[in-house]
């Protein structure tokens, strides 16, 4: 018993330790400083009073200096990158033992630039690697904290073997002006084209005659030979050829070489030269300069910092250091010219300098490389002054299921998507990313420090973070070198900066939080698994951030997003390539059909569809329609494949920005996944994807996109693609999944080294699609045979196949017949043989009461009359709770019915025109409205396998019209329904109009009627119009009448698309204005309902009761939510 008792107490104060941790920023008073160079600096009483901060009471040997504890930028591995808190520099006091600063008194301590300085064994050279986040380092301090932490002075010796006064000096010369793909982590300096040179100057500080060496980087932009000529002054050292790249759309846009060169040192010398040569397309950048060479140890004013070749051995050596200035002795009794080893920053250890006659000296064990600084305190700068930083504990947190991640610009919408998913049972939390940059970084930008923390928090909550949500646009550009930039929050780039396949830009890096993943070596060794979901929402104003969460808001109320358009994915391919997309979208149809036969499964294959070139350019009108035509009446997922770019879908631009713009479906929001390239490119600030047009807009587009932000390939997407389908409709414990979930499990189980990454979750990855939350089951069917009456009924039934008995309201059903085989037009390639579930034979909808419901149809003679087979659709809705039920069942279909009938009589139509109170002959509205109303005993034919079979209106015995997908039946019944269809463009005088419509048992029946559009007695009202729309709250109605001043009554009626009157208003104006738009609509019901999004008509009676003149239009407004 008392072992466990122990282990369990030990277990409690682990536990207890790792979910308690207590930032160091939580209180006190710290404040920001930064250094653009690496230096010894010093802060004093001056300081403080200089930058309005208070001292008073403040004891200097409790003022506190921190930094990141990294050389450069953080760590990309994780075993090495796990510092939480910032990390306290050494320091020393200049002044006296009293708890006061003084006016004399000072601190004093090295600070280095934000880029990383290192010893290359290898060349036995030291290197620096520039800071790609920031170029300038920040640090903090602390006032009234703990006792500072000193730098100690190294017991001195006296032994030396050796002695010297020389040593190895070195500096760089680099601009970061280019990022040539605008892709990748890596910027580059000047540009040349042929006769350009570049003079950079020689620090004329190094020893008469000694060996300077040069190191080159040259980047190639140029498809014809070109070369560098390198001089100093003006003797040429050395003559570099420049590779040459391929030309090409995709591949390596540029070409890196490093080239050597050395020359001996005169103290004449002023430049070093660089000139381009080449044919007048030629063009190359200059990357950087590193500069080496030995120097004399000496101090002349300023601080140098210089290095020593290590001689691996235990050697001491005694350094002679020259110098112009006699060199007081501090308040320790020690000279003010200071010798420190800075080879770790966060150790700096302090060398006795001692002094001979009138030389100064220090003895130094060169077993090791080391870098150091010589300075005196009397010539020291201050650092620059940033800002105070506000106290935050980041550390602390409430183990998220979700973390959000955000700029402060978007904090406020932030809280509304907390407050949103704690609703709905999640834990969230929201940080600000400058307080994270705070936390694991001293204040620097860094995508490590983001990743850190993601990471903190994971194993700190017991790996339950699953979502994490970056709100706020990013770059290609973490330094605002390009106008406009967007880097809110930033993403992670690719080492690969050079060829627009391979490069990526990806927050997959914040996923990776196993202890040997970080690095992301970009080939198929760096496919590391995402241990949490990553989505972002890329807005750069609050106005994008505000309408993509009201989208949230909107898409979670299931009585604003009801209907059964849930149940519809689309599939939409490219063409050419020998038939790749297409054949890529059936195989994912065939998995869904196989896996998913609920849902249906629409196709708009652009070689299905004609195309023409119109003004020199391909364009495909019908496909663009029926991609609108798509949206309109909406789907879960829409899915594309195919060619593309940041702004369009296919060469024929079957989507682009004026597609998006036009879209209103705010109420039928799908999941876009688009397998093109770049569609999806956020961080690029000069451009507005089609990705971020679709996420942004607020009237409509997507809820989320799986998209792509660079140039991919086919086989990948498919692979990426096909595991989407895989996990999309998976359910664990019972329950859909998260979007971030399936993300996840795609991207892990789709790895194909860095162009697996180029996909990202633009959008809250903790959103769950509207899944519905029933099944239904339905009774056994026998097979269906032509002209034979079929039975339906069945019942809502839960996981557990328990009936719902609570469930009322009504049911949608689709039935068709066996699945068909297409062939595509064959455009560019080969045509194409695909599958579709296209041949429906009925499509109705019945009441849900307690549960359970009932239907019956006739199946129609014309279809095919092999056996095989075919399925129903089936989705209902819950018209009090909002709640929905999705299902299917297959079924055999062929041959004829023992029932079938003698049926020779074809339907009864009725037509009218405007109202149900027409006669043929009559005179009608400008805009008038098609009514038909159509009864058959076996019920009408909804088959569209022959043209002549179809519901269709002829105007004039000229333009024939399609009616099929306006015709709905009335509830619970299958032999009557109603087509409703505005006419409008038709010329004033006499019109005929013939409905042809067949019945199941494909018996015609024709009927005409005649009406007239005139002016004969008829108003002349102009201008009419509703505005806005489309509307959301409110939308007023407006138009002019020819004169003022008459006696006008006005009604105004409108209807939805079955023909039920949902709104009614009528006025008396007994002294008209010229304009009447006092009308409004508050988009509710007759009995003050909200109505839901879609498109309704109006119909706008106006008569003049001075003269009896009188008009009636028709039009169609939209509402959305």
């Amino acid at each position: 018993m008392k072992p466990s008792f122990i282990y369990f107490i030990l277990l409690f104060f682990l536990s207890n330790n790792l979910f308690s941790q207590t930032s160091i920023l939580d209180n006190g008073e710290w404040f920001k400083i930064a250094v653009v160079e690496s230096g010894v600096f010093k802060i004093d009483k001056n300081f403080f009073e200089k930058n309005n901060i208070s001292i008073d009471n403040v004891d200097p040997k409790k003022i506190q200096v921190y930094g990141t504890g990294y050389n450069g930028v953080l760590p990309q591995l994780n075993s090495l990158s796990n510092k939480i808190n910032p990390e306290e520099i050494q320091l020393k006091f200049y002044g006296n033992s009293d708890n006061f600063f003084d006016n004399d008194e000072f601190l004093y301590f090295y600070l280095q630039s934000s880029d990383k300085i290192h010893f290359d064994s290898i060349s036995n050279r030291i290197k620096s690697e520039k800071n790609i986040y920031t170029d300038t380092a920040y640090y903090f301090i602390n006032i009234n904290g703990d006792l500072s932490r000193e730098i100690k002075l190294e017991a001195p010796t006296n032994n030396f073997e050796d002695e010297a006064s020389d040593v190895f000096f070195n500096y760089r010369y680099e601009n970061d002006l280019y990022n040539i793909i605008q892709s990748g982590r890596y910027w580059y300096g000047e540009i040349f084209s042929p006769g350009n040179s570049l003079n950079i100057p020689l620090h004329k500080i190094f020893i008469q005659n000694s060996k300077v060496s040069l190191e080159l980087g040259l980047v190639s932009r140029s498809t014809v030979p070109s070369s560098f000529s390198v001089s100093i002054d003006n003797t040429e050292l050395a003559l570099f050829e420049m590779n040459t790249i391929k030309e090409g759309i995709y591949g390596n846009k540029i070409l890196s070489q490093v080239e050597m060169t050395d020359f001996n040192y005169s103290s004449n010398q002023e430049y070093i030269n660089l000139k381009y040569f080449g044919n007048n397309s030629a063009i190359s950048y200059l990357d950087y300069v590193d500069i080496t060479g030995v120097i004399g140890l000496s101090y002349i004013d300023e601080n140098i910092s210089f290095y020593s070749i290590p001689e691996n051995r235990s050697l001491f050596r005694k350094y002679n250091i020259s110098t112009n200035t006699n060199h007081g002795i501090d308040k320790d009794g020690n000279h003010n010219l200071k010798f420190w080893n800075i080879s770790n920053p966060y150790n700096i250890i302090e060398l006795e300098t001692f002094k001979e006659n009138d030389n100064y000296y220090i003895i130094k064990n060169d077993s090791s490389f080391s870098r150091n600084i010589l300075f005196d305190i009397e010539n020291l700068n201050y650092p620059l002054f940033s800002k105070e930083v506000e106290n935050s504990n980041i550390l602390n947190n409430n183990n998220p299921d979700l973390l959000i991640i955000t700029h402060s610009n978007f904090l406020q919408d932030a809280q509304r998507i907390k407050s949103l998913r704690e609703d709905e049972g999640l834990d969230v939390s929201i940080t600000n990313v400058n307080d994270i940059y705070n936390q694991f970084s001293s204040g620097n930008q860094d995508v490590s420090a983001i990743r850190n923390y993601i990471k903190y928090i994971y194993n700190t909550s017991s790996k339950k973070l699953k979502y994490v949500l970056l709100f706020g646009d990013c770059s290609y550009d973490y330094k605002d070198r390009v106008p406009n930039n967007t880097n809110y929050i930033p993403i992670y780039q690719s080492y690969n900066s050079s060829n627009n396949i391979y490069s990526f830009s990806s927050d997959d890096y914040f996923g990776f939080l196993e202890s040997e993943e970080g690095i992301w070596i970009e080939d198929t060794n760096g496919d590391h698994d995402l241990e949490v979901s990553i989505g972002r929402i890329p807005s750069n104003n609050n106005s994008d951030s505000k309408d993509y969460v009201d989208k949230l808001y909107t898409y979670s109320k299931k009585n604003q997003v009801k209907g059964d358009w849930k149940k519809n994915i689309y599939l939409i391919a490219d063409d050419g390539d020998n038939n790749v997309h297409q054949n890529d979208a059936e195989n994912h149809f065939n998995l869904l059909n196989e896996q998913n036969p609920e849902y249906n499964i629409r196709k708009i294959y652009l070689d299905n569809f004609k195309q023409e070139v119109v003004d020199g350019v391909k364009i495909s009108s019908e496909t663009k329609y029926k991609l609108d035509e798509a949206i309109d009446n909406g789907s879960m997922i829409v899915n594309y494949i195919g060619h593309g770019n940041e702004f369009f879908w296919t060469e024929e631009k079957i989507l682009d920005d004026n597609s998006i713009y036009n879209w209103n479906n705010r109420s039928k929001l799908p999941l876009f996944i688009t397998a093109t390239c770049e569609f999806g490119k956020f961080d690029d600030p000069l451009i507005s994807s089609g990705g971020e047009l679709l996420l942004n807009k607020d009237n409509g587009g997507a809820i989320a996109l799986l998209t792509t932000t660079r140039p991919v390939f086919s086989q990948t997407n498919f692979r990426l693609n096909n595991q989407f389908y895989k996990n999309v409709f998976t359910k664990i414990d019972n329950n859909f999944r998260r979007l971030g979930d399936i993300f996840r499990d795609t991207k892990n189980n789709s790895l194909s080294g860095p162009i697996n990454r180029n996909f990202a979750l633009l959008g809250d990855p903790s959103l769950k699609l509207i899944y519905p939350d029933y099944k239904i089951s339905i009774n056994d069917i026998d097979t269906l045979k032509s002209g034979g009456k079929v039975f339906i009924s069945g019942e809502i039934i839960d996981d557990n196949n328990e009936k719902v008995k609570n469930f009322n309201g009504e049911i949608f059903s689709e039935v068709f017949d066996k699945i068909s085989s297409n062939l595509t037009l064959g455009d560019e390639s080969d045509p194409y043989s695909f599958s579709e579930w296209d041949d429906i034979i009925f499509k109705g909808y019945s009441s849900v009461v307690n549960g359970s419901f009932s239907f019956e149809f006739t199946v129609p003679l014309n279809i095919d009359y092999n056996f095989d087979k075919g399925k129903i659709n089936l989705f209902a809705t819950d018209t009090i709770s909002y709640l929905e039920a999705i299902d299917y069942s297959g079924f055999i279909i062929g041959g004829t019915s023992n029932e079938f009938k003698s049926d020779n009589e074809g339907p009864q139509i009725n037509i009218f025109i405007d109202n149900l109170e027409f006669i043929s002959g009559d005179r009608v509205s400008k805009s008038p409205l098609l009514i038909v109303e159509a009864y058959d005993e076996s019920g009408l034919n909804l088959t569209e396998v022959n043209s002549y079979q179809k519901m269709i209106a002829i105007i004039d015995d000229t333009t024939t019209i399609y009616l099929n997908e306006y015709f709905s039946y009335n509830k619970d019944d299958y032999q009557k329904g109603f087509i409703r269809y505005p006419l409008g463009n038709l010329l004033f005088g006499k019109h005929k109009i013939e409905i042809k419509i067949t019945d199941n048992y494909n018996n015609l029946s024709s009927k005409s009627v005649v009406f007239i559009i005139g002016d004969n007695n008829q108003l002349n009202i102009k201008n009419v119009m509703n505005f806005p729309n489309p509307f959301n709250d409110n939308t007023t109605f407006k138009f002019d009448l020819p004169q003022d001043n008459q006696s006008i009554y006005v009604n105004l009626e409108i209807y939805d698309l079955r023909g039920n009157k949902v709104y009614s208003f009528e006025n008396n104006y007994e002294f008209s204005p010229k304009t009447i738009d006092d009308i409004s609509w508050d988009g509710k019901d007759l009995n003050s309902y909200p109505l839901p999004q879609g498109i309704y008509i109006y119909k706008l009676h106006v008569n003049n009761l001075s003269n009896g003149k009188k008009v009636t239009v028709h039009n169609k407004l939209f509402k959305k939510l």
